[in-house]
């Protein structure tokens, strides 16, 4: 009876640890199912767009990066899918317009979209969220500048971003201008449009910020560092590229332009400044931007130190003896110079007017004239041209003085018999050979020098003036020695 019980109870136990282990096997195996079929579902719904037919629906895809990116698009190459690292489409071959898609077309060989993992039920439901341009080599257009400028100015919800690519276009001389390492991002937030662009053109990083918040100021930074160069503008909040209006600060070669503006293409400056340790002066004029770059301006010089200004700037350090030659043949325009007064070895020099017209990268200096000390007059006119590379300056100058003993003491010249005295000449500066040639040299408006005396005159100045430099015809004391043994040498 007792060994009975037993049996009846282990029996009973044997039972029990049966079904609890049946009862724990089914739930693990339930739990296991679930997270199998859930990890099939996902797997099935990110592969799903490997399978859709990208072709058939190249037409529905340009219109969505239109509608998305506001880029206007032809997609000429493959449409492919990858899941990773996140749902993507890779076109190959793409032509983007931000304007229209003309023969100005940006082509790119490779271009990638971010897509919604929320939306990969068919190509109808994709929803496109971020373009992005990666390692890439880009032709731009200098002439469609204004359309790129419009497009990074439209408010999108979906951003462009470019990384590490070549950006680069072709200049009228046919030279091809690059901009390496080319970053480029966008981002629509609160109303507000932040731009970021970081890019190295000829060895020089470039970074450039703008933000343009609603119904305030706009801003617009850029700088290059190694160059320690800075431009700062600031757009009026009613500013847009129809009509700009703002305040422009170039901070460049320890120099500062500052430029209040407004206009459309043709910009009307006023109020505004250039200024460094050498010079101080006011702008004011328009500049034209609409088919060329063209000025006309006016400078009021208020300060100058032009001889130190000259060498700072236009020479380089490490061959003194050769300028900085080379005009940009796009800079055309006119420029009136005026300077009421300053000082110089010879005493105050009053009243000094030019016009400077830059036309084609040559400069004329027309109808310039200046009063210096003792009732003394310079009027002078020049040309200067680098034409096949060899700069030179072709130039009249004449000089009339009421009180010439006074005058030329301050050359050591003594005993000069006319009161009244002028000297004309003209001539050519050869300013990378540091020669000067006179065509003529006329004295008191009726001596004309012989070849013999110009040529001595020309050996005189080449070798005691301009020997060392070309900007030594700003150099008083080898003015002075000049004078001097032309002047004994004569007698």
């Amino acid at each position: 009876m007792k060994t009975s019980a037993i049996k009846i109870l282990k029996s009973w136990f044997n039972s029990l640890a049966v079904n609890n282990f049946k009862k724990e096997l089914n739930k693990k195996t339930i739990l296991l199912g679930i997270i199998v079929l859930f990890i099939l579902f996902i797997s099935a719904y990110f592969v799903r767009p490997f399978v859709f037919n990208y072709d058939l629906q190249r037409e529905f895809l340009e219109k969505e990066i239109d509608k998305t990116f506001k880029l206007q698009s032809e997609i000429k190459g493959d449409i492919s899918y990858s899941a990773f690292p996140s749902p993507r489409l890779i076109i190959e071959k793409i032509d983007l317009g931000f304007n229209d898609l003309g023969k100005n077309k940006i082509q790119v060989a490779k271009s990638t979209i971010l897509l919604s993992p929320l939306k990969l039920v068919n190509i109808k439901k994709l929803k496109l969220r971020k373009f992005l341009i990666l390692n890439q080599k880009i032709k731009v257009y200098p002439n469609e500048l204004k359309n790129y400028l419009k497009y990074f100015s439209l408010q999108k919800d979906k951003g462009l971003f470019i990384k590490n690519s070549k950006i680069f276009f072709i200049n009228s001389q046919n030279d091809i201008l690059s901009f390496n390492k080319f970053y480029f991002n966008q981002k629509f937030q609160n109303k507000t449009n932040k731009v970021k662009l970081n890019t190295v053109f000829s060895n020089n990083k470039i970074k450039i910020k703008f933000l343009d918040q609603a119904g305030q100021k706009k801003y617009f930074k850029t700088s290059i560092p190694t160059l320690d160069t800075s431009l700062d503008i600031v757009f009026d909040p009613d500013s847009n590229l129809e009509n700009l209006s703002g305040q422009l600060k170039l901070d460049l070669l320890k120099s500062i332009l500052l430029i209040n503006f407004n206009g459309k293409e043709d910009f009307t400056i006023s109020e505004s400044f250039f200024r460094n340790k050498f010079l101080n002066s006011k702008l004011e004029g328009k500049i034209l931007f609409k088919d060329n770059f063209l000025f006309d301006l006016k400078f009021l010089v208020n300060k100058i130190n032009l001889r130190q200004l000259l060498f700072y700037y236009f020479l380089p350090k490490e061959n003194s003896g050769s300028l900085i030659g080379g005009i940009s043949k796009k800079i055309n325009g006119k420029i009136v110079v005026s300077n009421k007064s300053t000082n110089s070895f010879v005493g105050k020099i009053n009243n000094t007017k030019a016009i400077l017209i830059f036309e084609n990268g040559d400069i004329k200096i027309k109808n310039g004239s200046t009063t210096l000390p003792n009732e003394t007059k310079i009027d002078f006119e020049a040309f200067y041209t680098a034409n096949h590379g060899n700069p030179k300056m072709d130039f009249s100058i004449n000089l009339n003085t009421k009180n010439s003993k006074i005058f030329f003491r301050k050359f050591d010249l003594y005993n000069l018999r006319e009161k009244n005295v002028s000297i004309y000449a003209k001539g050519s500066l050869n300013l990378q050979g540091r020669k000067i040639k006179f065509s003529d040299i006329v004295m008191n408006n009726n001596e004309r020098l012989d070849k013999a005396n110009i040529l001595s005159i020309e050996k005189n100045f080449s070798q005691n003036v301009i020997e060392d430099s070309i900007l030594d015809i700003f150099d008083f004391f080898k003015l002075k020695k000049f004078a001097k043994e032309v002047f004994y040498t004569e007698r």
